[in-house]
């Protein structure tokens, strides 16, 4: 009986400060220009350049949308009757090719006020996915952090009759993350009752929007998601890549093991793949593309039976190969990613001043490498990784999984030099190495740290049928190392 009393004495605390908080909080701050993509000097005069190299107006007008996203949705989540609500709203601009919507959500919830930006991919008529990244915009009067990933998976869109139109939640669940209790404790224990109730909300209880406005949510900030510059924060939109070819080769490869997991691929609205298992049999396809800006939205429908989905999309157009993988670190546990790929009109010829980058850059003429020598052995070798091979002559693909920001990497195999002042770019790289037999010791050392420190590098190792994907981080005081035991 007593604990019972104390109970309820300390749920009627909590809502009296809920009800206090809520009429003393200071309305969220929301001028100024936004963090996403802030050095972009023509959103502030009124115009933002697109993807086309065009400009487009901020859109100023009162009018409705007729997008049947478009516009504020927005849910009264009241899990027990006793306690105030928590208000969910969620105002989504209009699309960018009928595909891509910039939004922004917010969280109220007694003292707690939460506003995020992020985007959002329409998947079929019925469906939106919901974008890994939540950026804050605002959190007070503590931070949601890492929870806000288990608002993942899509918007399922439906309608009664002349009712207003809703839109359900469907996750894609996040477990063993080591995410559910992360961060409860912290900052003042006050605010533990209000997290569960945030944490729960987000984490699996039912969530279903009602839309309460079909005007648009506009401005720079949703033109600047949807049009994001090389230094914008990443929700999932790659940097554009400008093609010639009008078509090139698609596949499809999971670069984990075979485990169930399921995509869905869609170009410029088009489905190409639905719900299409990564196996053994997966064929590479050709992709036609269209003349300006192709977009490709590829879906993670699952995580397989070992999360995540670790599906990769790797498209060779104009004989240059690029990887668009959800193992990348950013893309951990997304719901999709998406490339842009601008085909131009018509083909440029290189201009007399452009500088064509060698694959492999040279050794140091001479072939003097002593200085090289003397500055890999100078630093700390960071042990990556051990592979088991039956194949003497192994392809490694190098690439920038993150931002190219002007990396370039040595690399040693069985203390000889292989190639010195390789750089890291966007678009994948081959080198085929051969092995001795026996112990093969592959080093990775930094000659530079970019614009971005640390010197980071996504490799591939093709063997034996077989890829092996590997993420390297190196600096001026370690390198990376990775042992190959070539099994004749």
């Amino acid at each position: 009986m007593r604990s019972l009393v104390i109970f309820l004495f300390c749920l009627t605390v909590q809502h009296a400060w809920s009800q206090t908080s809520q009429q003393t909080r200071k309305p969220a701050q929301r001028s100024g220009v936004s963090p996403v993509n802030r050095n972009n000097a023509a959103g502030r005069t009124g115009t933002i350049a697109n993807g086309n190299g065009t400009t487009v107006a901020r859109t100023t007008s009162a009018l409705a949308s007729n997008d049947q996203w478009a516009g504020t949705w927005k849910v009264d989540y009241k899990p027990w009757p006793h306690i105030p609500a928590v208000t969910m709203q969620l105002q989504i601009g209009q699309p960018r090719q009928n595909m891509l919507y910039p939004a922004l959500l917010s969280l109220d919830y007694g003292e707690f006020h939460g506003s995020y930006y992020l985007l959002l991919v329409r998947k079929n008529e019925q469906q939106l996915g919901i974008g890994r990244g939540k950026y804050p915009v605002k959190e007070t009067p503590f931070k949601l952090g890492i929870w806000m990933m288990y608002l993942n998976g899509t918007f399922n869109y439906s309608q009664k009759g002349n009712e207003p139109p809703v839109m359900d939640i469907q996750r894609m669940w996040i477990k063993d993350f080591g995410i559910f209790m992360k961060g409860l404790y912290d900052d003042d224990e006050i605010y533990v009752s209000t997290k569960v109730t945030l944490r729960d909300m987000l984490y699996r209880n039912p969530i279903q929007l009602k839309k309460t406005g079909n005007q648009p949510w506009t401005g720079a900030e949703a033109q600047r998601i949807v049009y994001p510059e090389r230094d914008s924060i990443y929700l999932g939109l790659y940097d554009r890549i400008d093609v010639n070819d009008s078509t090139g080769q698609l596949t499809i490869v999971d670069e984990d093991q075979l485990d169930k997991d399921t995509v869905t691929l869609v170009h410029n609205g088009r489905t190409l793949l639905r719900s299409q298992e990564i196996n053994e049999q997966t064929q590479s396809q050709r992709l036609r593309l269209d003349t300006g800006m192709n977009l490709l939205a590829f879906f993670a429908d699952n995580y397989g039976r070992l999360p995540p989905n670790t599906g990769d999309m790797r498209v060779a157009i104009d004989g240059k190969k690029y990887s668009f993988d959800f193992s990348d670190r950013p893309n951990a546990y997304a719901t999709f990613l998406v490339a842009q790929l601008y085909r131009r009109l018509v083909p440029q010829k290189p201009s007399q001043t452009t500088v064509t980058q060698q694959p492999m850059a040279p050794l140091p003429a001479g072939g003097d490498t002593a200085a090289l020598t003397r500055t890999i052995i100078s630093r700390k070798d960071q042990w990556v990784t051990t592979i088991r091979v039956k194949q003497r002559e192994i392809t490694l693909e190098l690439w920038d999984a993150q931002t190219e920001d002007g990396d370039s990497i040595s690399l040693r195999l069985n203390e000889k030099w292989i190639v010195s002042g390789f750089p890291v770019k966007k678009q994948i790289q081959e080198l085929k190495i051969t092995l001795q037999p026996g112990e093969n010791r592959l080093q990775f050392m930094a000659d530079n740290l970019g614009r971005i420190p640390p010197n980071t590098a996504a490799l591939r190792i093709l063997f034996d049928k077989i890829s092996r994907r590997v993420d390297l981080s190196t600096d001026m005081k370690r390198n990376n190392m990775i042992r190959i035991i070539y099994e004749e």
